[in-house]
């Protein structure tokens, strides 16, 4: 929930480039506010029902013992959730409130400096809302957040403000969370109960007769001809064998998911011309993708990429640009006349919520791909299945792809609590249910395949995650490289493994804002980054885009980053850098403490299982970790790792 989109931190909203002209109606979603007796349970608050309000506050004391979501309390319960989770999330935010401050007054903006706030900061964006109330004239007014610099926050001022009176005096400043993905989810669980979701919360076997097509297509992507998962997914997707369940492809790591999902776009295209597809994602980085591809192997005016309002101009693909929803630099959302004559649309979830002014035919689309399904909550992919039903007709006629890996990370819920309930994804739920479960230790292809094959990573690579997350099924697919990158460096000159542990003993050093760094280690990650600029892969000079540097922690990101800035290396968190891939990865652990908790020894955040595996994963021909593994084998993935490295002669200690 926390992860929203921050790439239009450090870039002012140009009011007459980025505004939205809106030629269909904006959807209107409530403001969502608890029961007064749950408001006060989680604010500590005087009752009005004594009862009702001990039965909350037991219920929320309950909910780390709730294993899983009954269907039969599906409703009630995800509703209790986002309650809790947008509590949580305005606590944050407040954090950063202000008391007597002077307003600076900036080029028709208020420009508010926040000492608390951090970069990349996840909690205050662009479009968020923050209220100024000053004392003296004992008004408030609300603005909203045009742009963020650092730790300046600008807001846009109209001419009904009294600006000089605001500037005369001191005043209060309150930040408030835009929760317009929370009232989306709202929105599903309110119109859940007027379609006949059943088939996809709660899928069934279907015990029709269906036989998977040996007759051969005409293949967009010719390596798919050679990949048997590949074909088998793309032909199911396309006769739509698990209707009306939905159909997974789960694709770990490298094994080429986008391209089974472009291909099977393409062949719906080809075979069905009057079908429509919806492809949604939770990322616009994502949907950016598939329409790029997309854009190289059908006609444009069949790609249609549809953005939000909040996207500047300035930001989109030149490629893209020409086919979205951008005219004359401003976001138009187009009028049903149009829309429909839109035969691929592309879209992020929340983003699609646009359409349900359209009054779409509950058949308009015929297929529904969802992208990145582990990464977003069940409740955000349950929107493109509401928002394009009619509520006149009983049925569905739309075939659902869900496409995802639950081994790797998900969405970020700021209330801990929940985490386990509200932070599971669809596609996690799902693969428990009866159609996606491995019998006689097969996957049923009628309703889900799994991408054995590994295009992006050396075999060492991948080894650890294929080992502990993918049943040793990954089989490799990259070519080796005859010269190893390292070999030419003095320290390292026996080492040849494309996997390589520098045990480093430092000290990690907590901020006052409880992100942790390492110096030891930010000095190891510039001797490498140094040694790497000198070196080639084969033949070719390594450049910086060659390489990216991962770290669990924020601190830890920004402190390096200070210092590779003129080498166009990337540096990120995991969390950023899940679904990209770099030729070499540098991952600094940071960590040097183990915690205690419940009478069971771990290392804090770097002991969840899916964090490893994204961190593992993104490499192609190196991948070097820096770490202390006294600490990091605490927990059994880093041990392993750790101890296939000493086994193959790949593990260095630096003083």
């Amino acid at each position: 929930m926390a992860n929203r989109n921050n790439k239009q931190r450090s870039r002012v909203v140009n009011d007459t480039h980025c505004t939205s002209f809106k030629v269909c109606k904006l959807v209107k979603l409530p403001r969502i506010t608890p029961p007064a007796d749950l408001y006060a349970a989680l604010n500590n608050t005087s009752p009005q029902n004594n009862k009702l309000y001990n039965s909350y506050v037991n219920f929320i004391n309950y909910l780390p013992h709730i294993k899983k979501i009954d269907t039969k309390y599906y409703s009630v319960l995800f509703r209790m959730l986002l309650y809790l989770e947008e509590h949580e999330l305005q606590l944050t935010v407040t954090r950063h409130n202000l008391k007597n401050q002077k307003l600076k007054h900036v080029s028709g903006k208020f420009r508010i400096t926040v000492p608390t706030l951090d970069e990349d900061d996840p909690f205050i964006t662009i479009g968020d809302e923050l209220t100024i109330h000053s004392k003296d004239l004992k008004h408030s007014y609300d603005f909203k957040i045009i742009n963020i610099i650092q730790k300046e926050v600008y807001v846009a001022i109209s001419d009904e403000f009294p600006i000089s009176q605001l500037l005369e005096n001191k005043v209060d400043i309150s930040f408030h969370i835009v929760n317009w993905p929370l009232r989306c989810y709202h929105y599903v669980l309110d119109n859940m109960c007027h379609y006949n979701l059943e088939n996809l919360i709660n899928p069934k076997i279907n015990t029709d007769h269906y036989t998977l097509s040996k007759v051969d297509l005409d293949w967009v992507h010719k390596s798919i001809a050679n990949n048997e998962e590949q074909k088998t997914a793309v032909k199911n997707i396309l006769n739509s064998s698990s209707y009306p369940a939905p159909y997974i492809i789960f694709g770990p790591p490298g094994t080429g998911k986008t391209t089974t999902l472009v291909e099977a776009i393409c062949q719906i295209r080809k075979e069905y011309k009057s079908k429509n597809i919806l492809v949604c994602t939770s990322s616009n980085a994502a949907a950016d993708e598939i329409t790029r591809r997309l854009l190289h192997l059908l006609c444009h005016k069949d790609v249609f990429r549809m953005y939000s309002s909040r996207k500047c101009c300035s930001d989109v693909d030149e490629q893209i640009y020409p086919i979205s929803n951008f005219i004359n630099d401003m976001v138009i959302y187009l009028p049903k006349e149009i829309f429909i004559w839109k035969k691929i649309v592309i879209s992020t979830f929340v983003t699609c919520m646009r359409l349900v002014n359209l009054k779409l035919q509950n058949d308009h689309f015929s297929y529904i791909f969802i992208d990145e399904a582990s990464q977003n909550i069940e409740l955000e992919s349950l929107i493109p299945l509401v928002i394009t039903k009619n509520r006149t007709e009983a049925t569905s006629h739309v075939q659902v792809v869900i496409a995802g890996d639950p081994y790797q990370l998900g969405p970020v819920i700021t209330c801990k609590k929940i985490e386990h309930l509200l932070g599971r994804s669809l596609l996690e739920r799902l693969m428990e249910c009866e159609p996606y479960q491995k019998v006689n230790n097969k996957y049923n292809s009628r309703y889900i395949t799994k991408l054995i094959h590994n295009y992006r990573s050396k075999e060492a690579i991948i080894y650890t995650s294929n080992k502990e997350f993918y049943e040793g099924d990954l089989l490799c697919f990259k070519k080796e490289n005859t010269h190893s990158i390292i070999s030419n460096w003095p320290t390292f000159s026996e080492k040849t493994f494309p996997v390589l542990f520098i045990e480093v003993k430092g000290e990690e050093i907590r901020t006052p804002r409880a992100s942790v760094y390492n110096e030891r280690e930010i000095t190891a990650v510039r001797v490498i980054v140094k040694k790497l600029m000198n070196s080639k892969i084969g033949s070719r000079e390594i450049k910086g885009e060659d390489i990216g540097i991962l770290t669990p922690f924020k601190q830890q990101k920004i402190m390096i980053e200070r210092y590779v800035q003129s080498n166009n290396i990337t540096v990120g968190t995991i969390e950023t850098f899940q679904g990209q891939e770099r030729e070499i990865i540098i991952l600094s652990t940071v960590r040097s403490k183990i915690f205690e908790h419940n009478n069971k020894r771990h290392i804090g955040f770097l002991s969840n299982p899916k964090r490893f595996n994204v961190a593992m994963t993104r490499a192609k021909d190196l991948l070097i970790i820096i770490g202390n593994p006294h600490i990091l084998r605490e927990e059994k993935y880093w041990y392993t790792v750790w101890q296939y490295c000493e086994k193959n002669n790949a593990t260095i200690f630096v003083e």
